[in-house]
């Protein structure tokens, strides 16, 4: 049988080092026994002498006469015994003691636990100490054995027989082990082929996934022998694919995965890669295309969906929506090309568009989320966030009855940001409960010091959908209000008729649980949503504010003033009062008043101004 140099290599060294192993364990095992040995011999002996010396201590001979009398009957060979009591060393004897420093001696014993064998170096030379207490009289033995091992003892004690019948043993061993490595061998690469397709490949699918696609593109565009190509990479997604799954099943809906993969897989050209990065979308890399082809592929694509598609029993209407990005022309390296395809996908949707490519001048608000999203929750924390609050007041009498309170975001970057920028992300990324109790804490501070100083006005404070699904909500508010002093009549939440309306039911036990500590309730931007007069009677509604869309235009509209009179008239039939906002002359405040219209807000008052101004403008 002839090997090659590599498997005779590693028969060698497996040999070598099979038998340095097992010469260590031997000199382990021969050392451990010679050890063994003597400490069962010494501690024989000290049980002896510790016996003995009993009656000459007590005959009243000399401790250092009774300890070498006994040394000399019951333990001649051992190289030092030594008596102590409770005071420390009181004799030593034996062949040794002459050779060890005194101190040392000493030192090293006194330091000993006396209830079991010690290694000990005493002037740098190891012994074994084996304690022994004395019966009946408060002394202890203390037997020392310097052990060494030396390595022709060993090597005799070994044999050579041991050696060669062990070097045969390791020869065989090795061919059974080389045997059995050449079959586990061929197993594991099978085995890594099948993990190496599975950690690159979909498992539904049996596509690329996104690593693999990655690498794919990385290799395409960074080729030398390619450096005048262009690639197109398609972004594809499947529309209302989480709306299928939650009504069809997810079993329904992987078989509309692997119905779609194949779809788009015969729909493009045969050196087209096509990959699943995940979820509901398909990534395709098209190879010397420029945005011309690119647009007649991603219409010939969009085409071929427009026939049924077969799931289980069902036939379904499937609609594709794509983004798009080119290279070099939108970016130069395989991670931006990705990201820019996912972002041209979201385009498209937003726009409510089939397909769209990349467009980099209106990426900015994309990646200026991502960045605001990521540093909202530490803008609470380094105080970024302030409050501005903007008056309301009586229509009729002009005293100012309340202020609204507007929470604004100071970045050091992008300037002064008004909330329906990032109150959102706050309510993505979870940032809305610390955000809202931020809020309300800054508010009801400054409404404690407006009291204070004589001033008896309300303060309004808006809360979101998650707000009202927070079961820390009450807890959190009841806290506050305990805390500030203020009592909780002063406060009102604004809760959008559009939030309110998305589950009235628990709508309005949150806001009956808020109502029952004194808290007004009122309904913003009423007008803009769908609520039922029956559901609105039944809600513990203390104010409606009328949206700015209505106010505004209702001077030139009779429409929208006709719209305004009606929601006055509805809130005083159900004994609510009514704010106009969005109030910004003297002819829509003068018709407001005609109206009944109870409370107004807006510029024509002052715009939101943050606290110390507000303060200003109240004195």
């Amino acid at each position: 049988m002839r090997l090659s140099t590599q498997m005779l290599t590693g028969i060698v060294g497996i040999t070598i080092l099979s038998q340095v192993i097992f010469a260590l364990i031997a000199y382990r095992i021969v050392v451990g026994v010679e050890q063994d040995h003597l400490l069962q011999l010494l501690g024989q002996r000290t049980h002896e002498v510790a016996q003995s010396i009993a009656i000459p201590l007590v005959t009243g001979i000399t401790e250092s006469q009774a300890l070498e009398q006994s040394r000399r009957r019951f333990a001649p060979s051992v190289d030092a015994l030594v008596l102590i009591d409770t005071h420390g060393v009181v004799a030593t004897a034996g062949p040794w003691v002459k050779h060890l420093d005194t101190s040392l001696l000493r030192e090293s014993i006194e330091q000993l636990d006396l209830r079991e064998t010690s290694h000990i170096m005493i002037d740098g030379k190891p012994f074994f100490a084996v304690p022994h207490n004395v019966p009946g009289l408060p002394y202890h033995i203390v037997a020392l054995q310097q052990y060494q091992t030396t390595h022709d003892n060993i090597g005799a004690k070994l044999g050579s027989r041991f050696l060669v019948f062990s070097i045969i043993i390791l020869w065989v061993a090795v061919w059974i082990a080389l045997l059995f490595a050449s079959m586990i061998n061929r197993k594991l690469e099978a085995k890594t082929r099948t993990l190496r397709h599975q950690v690159t490949h979909d498992a539904l699918t049996g596509l690329p996934n996104r690593s693999l696609l990655y690498s794919q593109l990385e290799a395409i565009i960074t080729s030398p022998d390619d450096i005048d190509m262009q690639v197109a990479v398609l972004a594809i997604g499947i529309n209302h694919f989480m709306e299928i799954t939650d009504t069809l099943g997810h079993d329904l809906g992987d078989q509309l995965l692997l119905e779609m993969g194949g779809r788009i897989r015969q729909a493009l050209p045969e050196n087209a890669l096509v990959s699943r990065p995940g979820n509901d979308e398909f990534a395709v890399v098209l190879l010397d295309t420029d945005q011309n082809k690119a647009e007649q592929l991603i219409h010939q694509l969009l085409t071929s969906m427009n026939t049924r598609v077969p799931v289980a029993s069902l036939e379904l209407d499937i609609g594709l929506t794509i983004g798009a990005a080119l290279y070099p022309k939108h970016a130069a390296d395989a991670d931006a090309l990705l990201r820019y395809a996912n972002v041209a996908l979201q385009q498209a949707r937003e726009h409510c568009s089939s397909s769209r490519f990349y467009d980099g001048s209106k990426d900015n608000r994309s990646i200026r989320r991502l960045k605001l999203g990521a540093e909202l929750s530490h803008a609470i924390a380094q105080g970024q966030l302030v409050v501005f609050y903007q008056p309301k007041i009586q229509a009729i009498s002009g005293e100012v009855s309340g202020l609204e309170a507007l929470v604004r975001w100071d970045h050091p970057e992008y300037g002064l940001i008004p909330p329906d920028e990032f109150i959102p992300l706050a309510e993505q990324t979870g940032a809305i409960r610390e955000l809202t109790a931020w809020v309300l804490e800054e508010s009801l501070h400054f409404l404690h010091r407006l009291h204070s100083r004589g001033m008896p006005i309300t303060i309004a404070v808006n809360i979101s959908t998650h707000n009202l699904r927070d079961d820390l909500l009450k807890p959190l508010v009841k806290e506050l209000l305990q805390r500030t002093g203020v009592e909780g009549r002063f406060l009102c939440l604004e809760v959008t008729e559009t939030v309110m309306m998305q589950d009235i039911q628990h709508a309005e036990d949150v806001l009956r649980t808020l109502h029952s500590l004194g808290i007004k309730i009122s309904i913003d931007d009423f007008g803009t949503g769908f609520s039922s007069l029956a559901y609105l009677n039944r809600l513990p509604v203390d104010e409606i504010k009328v949206d700015r869309s209505f106010v505004m235009p209702m001077l030139e509209n009779h429409s929208e003033r006709a719209i305004v009179a009606s929601i006055i008239q509805l809130a005083h039939t159900l004994n609510c009062h009514v704010v106009a906002e969005g109030v910004e002359n003297t002819e829509t405040l003068e018709l407001l008043k005609t109206m009944g219209c109870d409370i107004i807000q807006g510029y024509l008052l002052t715009a939101p101004r943050p606290l110390d101004e507000i303060e200003r403008w109240l004195e």
